[in-house]
């Protein structure tokens, strides 16, 4: 077995052993990969629907993808109905009006669908209801992604030194992605100014990287890897999500 790689757990999950949401109407949804139990940029889960009922239109801020699993469909995309068969595939953009129908009077119909950001949320199109899919999860084990956090650092460093700098990220990823909490990290290069770069992580706390990442031998490790590239201090600051848009 390789050595310890990650702080998230990997995870086999059968959904007839898990906790189920009922949604009304016919419709009981079985949340599989999420906030909670690792999740870092998608979420997933089944939905079953018994025969002849279906969800109320809505929305998602995010991308959304839908496969039928067992039995036939209709998916309504904004006024537009079409029939599915089993394993045919939706991809509805966010912000687009949508629901899903059993086809069957007699069989049940399953769908498995896939958000495309842990950050998904969903509006009820007729009540404006309004709500984290993370946040319907009928397990509330594991930390919540309402709670966390993105650092995002902005880094000044000297002119001939970028390479060295951005080769010293690479090797401190396995640092970052072992701290307790730590989620994902993208460093990015700005295109209009040179020399400045832009690192992002995702904590599931403050306090994972204020106290469990910045007082650990690790953070010391970074700093060795980077420090003598910087032009001046990093400008870092931790952020909540407001708004995911689309």
């Amino acid at each position: 077995m390789t050595a310890r790689i990650t702080s998230q757990p990997t995870q086999i999950l059968r959904p007839a052993e898990l906790p189920q949401k009922n949604r009304g109407g016919g419709a009981r949804t079985v949340p599989l990969v999420t906030y909670g139990r690792g999740a870092a940029s998608f979420l997933n889960g089944t939905t079953q629907f018994d025969p002849g009922s279906k969800i109320g239109h809505h929305t998602h801020n995010v991308a959304e993808s839908v496969m039928v699993v067992e039995g036939t469909a209709v998916v309504d995309i904004d006024g537009e109905r079409t029939e599915l068969s089993t394993y045919d595939t939706t991809f509805v953009p966010a912000n687009i009006p949508h629901h899903f129908e059993n086809a069957s009077d007699e069989e049940p119909m399953r769908i498995f669908w896939t958000y495309g950001s842990i950050d998904a949320t969903r509006t009820m199109t007729e009540t404006g209801e309004y709500g984290r899919i993370d946040g319907e999860s009928a397990d509330s084990s594991g930390p919540s992604g309402t709670e966390s956090v993105e650092e995002s650092a902005v880094f000044t460093i000297k002119e001939g030194c970028e390479a060295e700098f951005e080769d010293g990220v690479r090797q401190a990823v396995p640092l970052f992605q072992r701290a307790t909490g730590a989620r994902t990290l993208t460093l990015k290069r700005s295109v209009e100014r040179a020399g400045i770069y832009h690192l992002s992580i995702r904590w599931d706390s403050v306090d994972d990287h204020n106290v469990g990442f910045r007082k650990s031998e690790a953070y010391s490790k970074w700093r060795e890897l980077v420090s003598d590239c910087f032009a001046a201090d990093p400008q870092v600051e931790l952020l909540s999500e407001v708004l995911t848009g689309f």
